[in-house]
């Protein structure tokens, strides 16, 4: 077994673009596993592909990451199972579709790996976009893992990391792709801050922040960060931007984003205990304050809204990024005015290539408004704070109609 090994699943913009970057930096060989055969196989016949790190003056760097091993999920199921077995460490960069079936792929993984006597700890980096992925990942594990030793060594021996991503993965420019079919588009941040909750060795030399309770942070992450991000996104949509550039250089977005971040941080002290301070400490107002007139003064970003706001019916979930602080907000006594408005302007997101998109427009046209808040929202008038959101979501839905006022449903 190496411990200067890394399993990578999910070989998408995070996969590639940052983690992989971090744990090449410390001389880790990386073995991609991903859904994909296509792009598996694209990986393993180039040889190579071309990270382009962009900075925030719009230049980048570019970072050739080579002598990997790629294998596809589907048709290389057992080799897939052989490499996690083998290593001490796994990262996990997917959507939450895939969840069980990646979680059944490592409970196969824990039984092999136990057959062949090898019972070291293992640990998977999870670094992923939605809440509570270790608790989900623990519960499917446990699912597929049949024996009591595998069991007691899963219990014992395998760490679930939560992990906060901080590099954004854009579509690669066409400059980009000209160079390199296979390039990654990424942010620069140098480092990965992740839960202190190893049950084996940290890996060394990778770029790595440990810190107390990420489970938590990952929540501010998703009610914050990004739904901000999210939440320009949707109202510049809705303007006609193309770019999260164009939103950021937009004075009304960026007010309005900024005081639906407030909202969020009060849903975060009251629903979760998490101080003004603390929060001030982790993402200083100084330096909101400078990225904030940085943008407005020269924006450079061409990462697209539709990227950005893609995958609708998960970020319209009630625990997510827009729903999830807004209720938080309305028990504890504030009226979440912006965060309502950030959901209306969701329910308009229209992209014709987001399967998501197109179903909920299409339920909103077949079904109304208020159906479409308690079918993707879980929204139910039984709960007044729930009710009282649909009735503000609603409301702006209905004030930017250009339907007739007389035929609006109100």
């Amino acid at each position: 077994m190496s411990n200067k090994m890394l399993v990578q699943i999910g070989a998408g913009k995070i996969g590639r673009g940052y983690i992989a970057d971090l744990f090449n930096e410390a001389g880790f060989h990386i073995v991609f596993t991903d859904y994909s055969e296509e792009l598996s196989k694209a990986l393993r016949d180039q040889g190579y592909y071309t990270i382009f790190k962009h900075h925030s003056n719009g230049t980048y760097d570019e970072v050739v990451i080579k002598d990997y091993e790629s294998y596809c999920t589907q048709s290389e199921y057992d080799t897939c199972v052989q490499k996690i077995a083998e290593t001490s460490y796994v990262s996990a960069n997917i959507f939450p579709g895939a969840v069980d079936s990646i979680s059944k792929m490592l409970a196969d993984a824990i039984t092999l790996r136990l057959s062949q006597g090898n019972e070291e700890p293992m640990d998977i980096l999870l670094g992923v976009n939605f809440l509570h992925s270790s608790v989900l990942f623990k519960e499917g594990i446990i699912k597929y893992l049949k024996g009591n030793k595998e069991l007691d060594y899963f219990s014992s021996k395998v760490g679930l990391i939560e992990c906060l991503v901080h590099r954004n993965g854009a579509f690669p420019t066409e400059e980009m792709l000209a160079k390199d079919p296979l390039a990654c588009n990424s942010g620069d941040t140098p480092y990965l801050t992740v839960d202190d909750s190893f049950k084996g060795t940290v890996p060394e030399g990778v770029n790595l922040v440990l810190r107390k309770n990420v489970p938590l942070w990952m929540i501010h992450k998703i009610w914050v960060a990004n739904m901000s991000h999210s939440f320009g996104g949707y109202l510049g949509k809705y303007k006609g931007y193309r770019y999260i550039g164009e939103c950021r250089d937009d004075a009304y977005i960026m007010k309005a984003m900024i005081l639906a971040r407030r909202e969020a941080c009060y849903a975060m002290n009251r629903e979760f205990g998490l101080s003004y301070e603390e929060m001030e400490e982790h993402d200083p107002v100084e330096k909101q304050k400078a990225s904030y007139l940085d943008h407005v003064a020269n924006s450079v970003d061409k990462d697209t809204i539709d990227r950005v706001c893609g995958d609708l019916t998960r970020k319209l979930a009630k625990g997510d990024r827009l729903i999830g602080p807004a209720l938080a907000c309305l028990k504890h006594g504030k009226a979440p005015y912006f965060l309502s408005m950030g959901a209306a302007y969701a329910l308009y997101f229209n992209n014709e290539n987001d399967p998501t998109s197109v179903k909920v427009q299409e339920y909103i046209r077949n079904n109304g408004v208020y159906k479409a808040l308690e079918e993707f929202s879980g929204l139910s008038d039984d709960v007044k704070e729930e009710k009282m959101l649909k009735e503000m979501i609603a409301a702006k839905y209905f004030d930017l109609s250009e339907q007739y006022p007389f035929d609006i449903e109100y």
